[in-house]
């Protein structure tokens, strides 16, 4: 009788034994991956828990909208509109603070590290319910403004409305739960993107009549903006995801062989920018705080150029392509400093974007390469044999 094997490096097979049950392994192929998972896990655990945990809230909404709905007298409530309570004001509200809540405790119940330290708990879960639930918002009012114009003038019977309720936060609140049980690098990365590129767009399109470009970029947050706390919020957010992007990624690199100081230099960079990030959002350019909001602008970039300068010694694993590209914003940088200050081609407003845009879009693509040396540090060559 022919038997296979699977021949595998001694340090594999250390890191295998821990996961293992009794010396036993289940293997499945994924998305054109081979996984070797401990056998007790069941790989629609994560499905089944969301759909467990949304039953419940999606009742209780259903039965909260009901009661308000009869609670008014209105023999028929509108689908959309605000002349009295609808279906998506309801749904909006409903699916707002129950997914909220219910991101909290699922993602400490399920996705916590619990090596990490109370307070890094706390800040982690906080953050990301907060910008999880933000961007379900933000994908409920647009959804409803769409619908409000496709079915202007539609209404419901007060039964019909809660059920309809039910049905819309349970989607949502799946949403939130199944986002909270699958919390990865890649997907706080996109949420950062998300959460920054988006809050950022949103400010300048509400300051788009006090033409906020003929002023600065920073514009966007003093008091003559108009809700300029979305400004200063997105980048006190941006902040925080970041600081959780940098834990999740150092607590990842921290068990690798290649870990050493210049990656704890590397580390405490990047919690430096998270707090001049979020130092440019709580002290606006106005009055006594202009000095503070000046000097983390400028210290933030200053910190960029420096990583970027030591790049090659920090990581001399990097590679040559992400070496060059990093240089070549370093140029883009200076370039933009000269064309500001030097000679006046670009105005205020044109240089703090183009510096803003490069150092933070440097600062996600290094993350990215970091992961791809953790990545590489966790590969091995297996061997098939058959005897």
């Amino acid at each position: 009788m022919t038997k296979n094997y699977l021949e595998i490096p001694e340090e594999l097979y250390n890191k295998l034994s821990d996961y293992a049950e009794n010396d036993q392994l289940s293997i499945r192929l994924e998305n054109q991956q081979i996984l070797l998972e401990n056998p007790k896990i069941n790989h629609t655990n994560k499905q089944n828990l969301a759909l467990h945990y949304f039953i419940v809230p999606s009742l209780a909404s259903g039965i909260i909208a009901l009661l308000i709905f009869l609670s008014t007298n209105h023999p028929q409530i509108a689908f959309t509109g605000s002349r009295h309570l609808s279906v998506a004001s309801l749904s909006i509200i409903l699916s707002t603070l129950f997914g909220f809540f219910g991101f909290i405790w699922t993602y400490l119940r399920k996705s916590c590290d619990l090596s990490k330290s109370k307070f890094k708990i706390f800040r982690e879960t906080l953050t990301l319910s907060v910008a999880y639930t933000s961007i379900s918002f933000a994908v409920q009012i647009i959804f409803w403004y769409i619908i409000g114009k496709t079915f202007s003038g539609l209404t419901f019977d007060p039964f019909t409305a809660g059920f309809l309720v039910l049905v819309f936060v349970g989607i949502i609140f799946y949403f939130l739960i199944s986002a909270a049980l699958s919390i990865t690098l890649p997907n706080l990365i996109l949420l950062l993107f998300t959460t920054f590129i988006g809050g950022i767009l949103v400010s300048m399109a509400t300051n788009n009549q006090k033409d906020w470009w003929q002023h600065n970029f920073s514009f966007l947050g003093t008091g003559e903006a108009t809700q300029h706390w979305q400004f200063n919020i997105t980048l006190i957010f941006s902040a925080l995801i970041l600081l959780t992007i940098t834990d999740f990624l150092f607590a990842e690199f921290s068990k690798s062989s290649l870990y050493n100081y210049k990656f704890k230099i590397i580390r405490i960079f990047y919690i430096l920018i998270a707090f001049l990030i979020a130092f440019v959002g709580i002290f606006p350019a106005q009055s006594w705080t202009m000095p503070i909001h000046n000097n983390s602008a400028f210290g933030l970039v200053a910190v960029v150029l420096i990583m970027i300068i030591f790049l090659k010694w920090l990581v001399p694993t990097i590679s040559k392509e992400f070496l060059a590209l990093s240089w070549t914003a370093l140029i883009a940088l200076i370039l933009s400093a000269v064309a500001f200050m030097g000679i006046h081609y670009l105005s205020l407003t044109v240089f703090e974007i183009i510096a803003f845009a490069i150092a933070f879009t440097w600062l996600v693509m290094f993350i990215n390469s970091l992961r791809g040396i953790i990545q590489e540090g966790n590969e091995w060559q297996v061997k098939l044999l058959q005897k």
